[in-house]
């Protein structure tokens, strides 16, 4: 019979034990592989938080000890240990956090966000001189970031190096978002340099941009009444308060949003994009939206994720959610008209991508889309606008440059302007066949037309056959000895392709006869007769493109 224990003492220490073994993971006992380049990360006690950041940080730990213990490469385990760190620093756990960011620091040498945050923690600790260290360390990786350098001059300031704290506040005193911040430590800087009137001119410039900036006052008042303006200096005082100038620090704003919980799901879902996990991604943003509904960014976030995997019906939800919520909002706008098209509803789509344009003018997407509902409605002169601004705006649209160009060859646009777009073309994406294609045909026509070069179009065509004797090079080489005028070589050429076309491209029999008429005529076929018509056509809708790969400025 199995003996019952019932001693409290015992049970408790078998408890604590256990305890102790569920709190054991990758970060407090480190394997032989890594023992000597990183530091433990203790589980420390944490029952001052709520539950729920609690259990965030427990998340965030799990996710470092599965990476440690995946032997994943040190990039991935130093972002693990660094999202940590930033969530331990929010939440006030400094001792943790800095073990964190110094194993990431040391798995990612080169990754500014660790070494900025390190820095930034070690300034908040009071650790001064080691923070102007690892200041300069982070602004060797990214020195065109200028708000580290304001973070530089803070420092040296309390070090009272203030030749050095000068410097760097002049650096960033007219950086959109840093002036106040670093007038208001050149003020400070004049003041303990008995200059009064610089350090009222500093005091009174940074509060003009400034004005909620109470703490200024408080200096402004020292140098008032230093410079003998005893009222004036009084006036101060009586506005005196504790807040300092706003530092605009995108970094730094990024890291104190993580107190809102809803933000470390927002950023799981964000690495869970950049692998295509589209499923872990969807589900991040559920949770975080569960925390904060109102974040129209990151609802479309999750409607672009609902539509990745599968469900479009809930990610139109969630799109019209968001401009119930914000209807000025063109993301949204966008997408829901990509995803209307996609259903069929063209006269819908046309009206949101109006809307976008009406509010965007350049917006490169809706123009695109929009050209592509013209051009296929024959709104040719339509069509054309709406090309010409896609590409304007996004020169880097390869699939924008043969519609458009088709719609210019059907509105009757003149030869120069269309062969000047296939030139550009070709000059922004050498490495695409179709338009060097494209080019000679446009170049192969008669003599007599304007801007044409039958000549070029000839050498070309040649030497795409002598590399590589294929039926689109062949078809291009009969086009243009035929804009030379020789048409017996190019019925030639043709009837080849005719022959051939009979056993291995059936389909092609009717177009590839047409232009074989056409040069026993004595004429060019026209050009939807070529190969390449069907390259100039508006491409068929492929909304996965869209909610895959459209960039977004603030995904939540």
């Amino acid at each position: 019979m199995p003996v019952v224990m019932r001693c409290p003492l015992v049970l408790a220490l078998l408890l604590l034990v256990c305890a102790q073994a569920a709190r054991a993971d990758s970060l407090s006992k480190l394997p032989a592989a890594l023992i000597d380049r990183l530091q433990l990360v203790a589980a420390v006690s944490l029952d001052t938080l709520d539950s729920d950041t609690r259990e965030q940080l427990a998340q965030a730990r799990r996710h470092v000890s599965d990476a440690v213990d995946r032997q994943l490469p040190d990039a991935e385990i130093a972002e693990a240990y660094g999202e940590l760190g930033a969530l331990y620093q929010v939440h006030s756990v400094y001792t943790a956090a800095m073990a964190c960011y110094s194993n990431a620091r040391t798995l990612a040498p080169d990754n500014f966000r660790w070494a900025y945050y390190h820095a930034y923690l070690t300034a908040v600790t009071g650790e001064t001189e080691q923070a102007v260290v690892r200041f300069e360390q982070a602004r060797r990786l990214r020195p065109d970031y200028p708000p580290v350098t304001l973070r530089l001059a803070d420092a040296w300031l309390e070090l009272n190096e203030l030749d050095k704290a000068q410097a760097a506040y002049r650096q960033v005193a007219e950086i959109a978002g840093l002036e106040a911040a670093a007038l208001y430590g050149l003020g400070q800087i004049a003041v303990l340099r008995r200059d009064f009137a610089g350090a009222i001119d500093y005091f009174e410039r940074a509060l003009a941009l400034q004005p909620e900036a109470t703490r200024i006052h408080y200096t402004l008042a020292q140098a008032l009444r230093a410079a003998g303006q005893s009222e004036a200096a009084k006036a101060q005082q009586q506005q005196m308060g504790d807040r300092l100038p706003i530092i605009e620090d995108p970094q730094i704003e990024s890291l104190q949003s993580l107190k809102q919980g809803s933000r470390v799901d927002f950023s799981l879902g964000m690495k869970a994009i950049k692998k295509r996990d589209y499923v872990s991604t969807r589900d991040a943003f559920a949770r975080g939206l569960e925390r904060e509904p109102d974040n129209v960014e990151a609802r479309i976030s999750y409607a672009r994720a609902l539509y990745l995997t599968g469900d479009k019906s809930r990610a139109k939800q969630q799109l019209e959610d968001v401009l119930s919520r914000a209807p000025s909002n063109v993301l949204a706008q966008y997408l829901l008209g990509i995803l209307t098209e996609e259903e069929g509803d063209t006269a819908d789509a046309t009206g949101l991508y109006q809307r976008v344009i009406a509010q965007e003018p350049s917006h490169a997407g809706a123009n695109f889309y929009l050209a592509n509902r013209y051009y296929r409605d024959g709104v040719l002169d339509k069509a054309v606008q709406h090309y010409a601004t896609t590409i304007a705006s996004d020169s880097g649209n390869l699939a924008a440059y043969l519609p458009y160009t088709g719609a210019l060859l059907q509105a009757g646009h003149k030869k120069a302007e269309i062969l000047a777009l296939a030139e550009a073309a070709l000059k922004r994406f050498p490495e695409q066949p179709v338009l060097r294609y494209l080019l000679i045909q446009l170049q192969a026509c008669p003599e007599t037309v304007q801007a044409c070069d039958s000549t070029a179009a000839l050498e070309q065509a040649g030497e795409l056959v002598e590399r590589q004797p294929i039926p689109p090079h062949r078809e291009l080489l009969a086009l243009a000895r035929a804009a030379k005028g020789d048409f017996d070589e190019a019925v030639s050429l043709q009837q080849a392709l005719v022959s051939d076309a009979i056993l291995m491209m059936p389909t092609e029999i009717k177009r590839l006869r047409a232009c074989l008429s056409a040069y026993q005529d004595g004429k060019l076929p026209q050009p939807r007769e070529l190969f390449t018509w069907q390259l100039l056509q508006a491409p068929p809708m492929r909304g996965v493109d869209v909610f895959r790969d459209y960039p977004t400025p603030k995904p939540y």
